[in-house]
């Protein structure tokens, strides 16, 4: 898994992790603090979301892969810098999509009906739901940030 019609495989899919998760954490917030649009979009944040956690999963193997190949006696400098830095982007993403499918989920009546709490405590669980979407979302711009910066210095220096 570390080419694509012999390119390295690691960028071109890279590429897709910037704008996936980026969006997918847009549109977290934007269900989380606007009840309207939450309404309308369903399941979309948790949807791109998980694209984006599955890109991330594959750029991460495609990544070590391209590592391995190219620096077999280990990594230093900027590209130790962008391995620590891609390391920690799936926990990012995973808690994004994660907490987007959480706010999903009590939106559904077939998922709150089941559930034996009251109705306060099923508003704590849905504030709660948008509260960890918001924050899991900021935390994964910039983890990718981190990643995606420390990766192109390692690329092109600076």
């Amino acid at each position: 898994m570390d080419t694509f019609n012999g390119l390295p495989l690691h960028p071109l899919v890279v590429h897709f992790v910037v704008v996936t998760v980026p969006v997918a954490a847009l549109v977290a917030i934007a269900a989380a603090v606007w009840p309207a649009a939450r309404t309308k979009m369903g399941p979309l944040p948790s949807i791109i979301a998980f694209l984006g956690l599955i890109a991330t999963w594959v750029a991460m193997s495609a990544g070590e892969a391209l590592e391995e190949q190219r620096y077999p006696d280990g990594v230093s400098g900027p590209v130790a810098t962008h391995t620590e830095a891609g390391d920690v982007v799936i926990i990012g993403v995973g808690c994004l999509f994660g907490a987007a499918l959480l706010m999903y989920l009590v939106t559904l009546p077939p998922v709150v009906e089941r559930l034996p709490l009251s109705e306060p405590v099923l508003k704590i669980v849905d504030v709660v739901a948008r509260v960890l979407s918001v924050a899991a979302a900021v935390a994964a711009l910039y983890l990718v940030y981190k990643a995606g910066d420390s990766g192109a210095r390692s690329v092109w220096g600076g």
